[in-house]
């Protein structure tokens, strides 16, 4: 087998009902050379057992008993990586089995890239689709108005230069950590998008996190645009995720 060349983060706190399927999603990748980081925060269910039922020698837990969040956990992996590359993933999503490969070689002919996320078809609890989000594939379609529609790279689809994480790290945003990195560092980043869908993202409606998320959004446009007097963006921003939420009211009402 040929040395690692992207390291897979996978930050899991009570996961037991979705990490085998998620570890199983990168066993199965076309692509060998990784090494998959399970990053165990301190779960009080069987997370830990599943994830060492694994024997994969490409596969490490780092386990302390400790719960952090998820801000601590990336950043610790990122601290730990010591492949070129460095690749997301969540304890309840699926990768397709060309996910690695297609991001990887992207990467290798685009070297100007710091960042390459990937299309997502949404998956309700019950395996069905629900919907595909098709993001736009150039860096200036996906930071274009960010206030607007936030910043299309999907998190757990996100794949990108070992370098580039650990200068930008993550900052701990309510439930917008992704989001807050992405628009940080947008000025001084190149981004893409994969037009191809090659991962499902397991969603759970829940109100109260979709609430919690919007405020999140606001206090992260508000570090960015607020603070520095650019009030027109930060408005906006919050009159778009105040439409969001109603909207999101509504649906469950």
């Amino acid at each position: 087998m040929s040395q690692p060349k992207v390291t897979i983060l996978l930050p899991v706190y009570n996961g037991q009902e979705s990490l085998a399927r998620a570890i199983s999603s990168i066993i199965n990748q076309t692509y060998p050379d990784w090494k998959l980081l399970i990053l165990e925060d301190g779960s009080t269910d069987a997370t830990s057992s599943i994830a060492q039922s694994f024997k994969d020698t490409r596969i490490k837990i780092i386990s302390d008993g400790l719960h952090l969040g998820i801000v601590t956990r990336l950043n610790q992996g990122i601290q730990l990586t010591d492949t070129p590359y460095i690749a997301r993933m969540d304890a309840d999503d699926v990768s397709y089995p060309e996910r690695l490969k297609n991001q990887i070689s992207f990467l290798e002919v685009n070297p100007t890239i710091d960042l390459v996320g990937t299309a997502i078809c949404v998956v309700n609890k019950e395996g069905k689709q629900v919907r595909q989000h098709i993001f736009p594939t150039s860096h200036h379609q996906i930071v274009s108005q960010p206030w607007l529609k936030t910043i299309s790279v999907a998190h757990p689809t996100w794949c990108g230069h070992k370098d580039w994480f650990q200068h930008w790290k993550y900052r701990d945003y309510i439930r917008n950590e992704d989001q807050e990195l992405l628009l940080r560092a947008h000025n001084e980043s190149s981004y893409a998008n994969l037009p191809d869908i090659l991962l499902d993202y397991f969603e759970t409606p829940s109100f109260s996190k979709k609430l919690t998320a919007r405020w999140g959004w606001i206090t992260v446009l508000w570090s960015f645009y607020g603070t520095k007097g650019r009030l027109f963006p930060f408005l906006g921003g919050i009159l778009i995720s105040t439409a969001k939420l109603l909207r999101d009211f509504l649906k469950k009402t």
